[in-house]
């Protein structure tokens, strides 16, 4: 069982990062693309830790859509981008993920993360559903979709 501590993954209102259990890669094991849509889902949740919005945002697809657990949405990588570098500026929150879903071909992919997302200070904290749906575009695995959902 693999072990991701993170930062974010699109959450409304927005510390250092909790560490959370990840499923097991459910994608063509052994395929060159596989390997690369787990480097990318690493990525993904390493740039969130980091607040790395440049190494976020090199990620989304051009026609990415965003969706917070409140109803906002961010539609395309411009939208979406500003959001990551205001957000990732902050550093008064935290967030887990524990990875409950991987599935991926050569085209199209999928992780669900359950999230905890938490602002310490404000006394703060929402449990999250996350699902990233990528894309592989020439050579590489971009997010198309970020849907968050509370879990009440």
């Amino acid at each position: 069982m693999r072990i991701i501590a993170t930062g974010l993954a699109l959450v409304a209102a927005a510390g250092g990062a909790t560490a959370a259990a990840a499923a097991p890669s459910a994608t063509a094991s052994g395929t060159g693309c596989a390997r690369q849509f787990d480097a990318a889902v690493d990525t993904y949740v390493r740039t969130t830790d980091d607040r790395d919005a440049r190494g976020f945002n090199a990620l989304l697809h051009r026609d990415v859509t965003g969706v917070l657990p409140g109803g906002a949405v961010f539609s395309g990588k411009r939208e979406m981008a500003s959001f990551i570098d205001g957000f990732f500026a902050r550093t008064d929150w935290t967030q887990t993920f524990a990875e409950k879903r991987r599935s991926a071909d050569c085209d199209t992919g999928f992780v669900l993360f359950e999230s905890v997302y938490a602002e310490p200070a404000a006394g703060f904290s929402q449990s999250l559903m996350i699902g990233i749906t990528w894309t592989r575009e020439h050579g590489r695995w971009l997010v198309l979709a970020d849907q968050n959902t509370e879990v009440l």
